[in-house]
């Protein structure tokens, strides 16, 4: 018992040091809240948005966790996969500030022009967005997060971190396109953004605080308030001028379908779209490259870990057009030493303080029984040097197509808030699973005739896709953004469709999956979505 005590006092003196963070939980916080913006969730969102929305006169972001992560609160996230494998549904999002950017790995790159453009034969819809409208953006995200805007020019981001650019394989193959992505060291943003937000005179931020509920008005034109819990059982509801939902995709479609008391089929869902269309950026290992030494040093997929980027082997959108394929890139990963002795390394790393474990002395063995392929396999992890690898394992990865059966549903097990929880249903369709099979076919033909090194190969089929696939915690889709109401659920400036004034944000939104990785855009989207409810709001 003194220890939570203790833990509680803690967490009451970290709440009273940041004067905007309100614990829902306090006896002296009414049970009616008004504001002019409300914002749920504390992710990369909604933090962006809470930052952005300054010159507003009253801003309430409801984050439903805490500084700290708490089973009970990350319980809240359960849910079944019911299609293909996928990760814990538990885990694979983070349920406090600060969102998932606590364990982002910091990979920014913004879509590809041809991302925008949609492709009817792929069943890509075109975005009612495009660069233009987004660039301005798009460069404000980037100089957010210390990283520069030559996105779409290897060449210049090499050269600009001292790297060799000689060896860029679209040099020798007019099919190919190296896409690199720059890495953040700006990670978390609850301890990038904690004490800036807590200055914000116009913010008031609630943790502990749960939206369970979008109430519609009666004549379902506009939302009236956004009903809340505690997991204590306090109940609060808050009425604003502008709502936006800022969770993820699959909380995002799960508050819009259990908000069904006006509308039976959930808010924004008159044409079913809601929930549909979940993606994520899928991958896949098959084959293997014994380089020679010709293949270039730059795609390793650990070279230019110290100088914060990483390089991919990609294609034109020429021959993506021409193929019909999908965004689809290659990642060599490098294999130095046997699995068993790379678990070897980490098991040390895990065991250091039992020192007289059977486990420690049996990792030290099989490491020192490896001894030259660990030093190479550390060097190439921590940037000291780049020796030959034994061979490359090809990690191919694609955007997904958006596939109306793949799908978050609403289960009939519900949560400690009494709210319905959503079930994963994920699914692949054959534009996935050929753009796999062109894709490594491709790699394997070109870097043969360029001499690059012999492959084992493996033959991509749909069952070795599923059995092997994975995402990349990315989750994509379930609130699409379309230019008519019939084709999806927000408009180009996020709002849903037949609402005037609930807005959706994250990558939710995002009609199509691309290459890159969603959070830089998300937070772009968040400045741009910041700008249209600040001139509207003042207006």
């Amino acid at each position: 018992m003194p220890c939570l005590l203790h833990l509680q006092w803690v967490k009451h003196v970290l709440i009273m040091a940041f004067k905007n963070f309100i614990d829902a939980n306090n006896e002296d916080v009414p049970n009616n809240l008004k504001t002019s913006v409300c914002i749920i969730g504390a992710g990369a969102a909604g933090i962006t948005l809470a930052n952005n929305l300054a010159e507003i006169d009253d801003v309430l972001l409801v984050e439903s966790g805490d500084f700290e992560i708490d089973g009970r609160t990350q319980a809240l996230y359960s849910g079944l996969n019911i299609g293909l494998p996928y990760f814990d549904l538990l885990g694979c999002r983070l349920r406090y500030f600060g969102g998932t950017t606590n364990h982002w790995s910091g990979y920014c790159r913004p879509n590809d022009p041809i991302d925008y453009q949609g492709r009817e034969e792929m069943a890509l819809p075109k975005w009612p967005v495009d660069e233009k409208d987004l660039n301005p953006f798009i460069s404000q995200a980037a100089k957010e997060l210390g990283l520069s805007t030559d996105f779409y020019k290897p060449e210049l981001l090499l050269t600009a971190k001292g790297a060799p650019t000689d060896e860029l394989l679209e040099n020798v193959s007019s099919d190919f396109y190296t896409k690199i992505f720059q890495i953040t060291k700006k990670l978390s943003f609850s301890q990038i953004y904690r004490d800036k937000l807590s200055k914000q005179n116009n913010l008031r931020i609630y943790l502990n605080l749960n939206a369970t509920h979008v109430q519609l008005s009666s004549d379902a034109s506009r939302v009236s308030s956004i009903s809340c819990k505690t997991l204590g059982g306090k109940i609060i509801t808050v009425e604003a001028k502008e709502f936006i939902l800022a969770c993820h995709a699959i909380e995002n479609a799960r508050l819009l379908l259990n908000s069904n008391d006006i509308r039976p089929e959930g808010i924004g869902n008159q044409h079913d779209h809601v929930g549909r269309y979940f993606m994520d950026h899928v991958h896949i290992s098959a084959s293997k490259l014994i380089p020679s030494d010709k293949f270039p040093s730059i795609y390793n997929s650990l070279s230019f870990r110290k100088f914060n980027l990483n390089a991919n082997l990609s294609f034109t959108d020429d021959y993506l057009r021409k193929k019909n394929i999908l965004q689809y890139y290659c990642r060599f990963n490098p294999v130095y030493v046997d699995e068993k002795v790379v678990d070897s390394l980490r098991g040390i790393n895990n065991d250091i303080m039992e020192p007289f474990s059977l486990e420690l002395f049996n990792d030290i063995k099989s490491v020192m029984n490896n001894f030259t392929g660990s030093v190479d396999f550390l060097s190439a992890r921590f940037g000291v040097s780049q020796s030959l690898p034994k061979y490359y394992s090809l990690e191919h990865r694609i955007e997904q197509v958006p596939n109306p059966d793949s799908r978050v549903v609403i289960s009939k097990t519900k949560d400690a808030l009494d709210v319905p929880q959503a079930d994963l249903q994920w699914k692949l369709n054959e534009h996935d699973y050929r753009t796999f099979r062109l894709g490594h076919e491709k790699i394997i033909k070109e870097l043969s005739a360029l001499g690059m090194g012999r492959f084992i190969t493996e033959e991509i089929s749909p069952e070795l896709v599923d059995e092997r696939v994975a995402g990349h915690y990315h989750h994509i889709g379930t609130t699409k953004m379309s230019k008519y109401p019939s084709d999806g659920v927000v408009d180009k400036d996020c709002k849903v469709h037949d609402l005037s004034n609930l807005h959706v944000a994250g990558s939710s939104i995002f009609p199509t999956a691309g290459y890159s990785g969603p959070t830089m855009m998300i937070v772009a989207f968040a400045m741009r979505l910041a700008k249209h409810i600040s001139v509207k709001l003042q207006s």
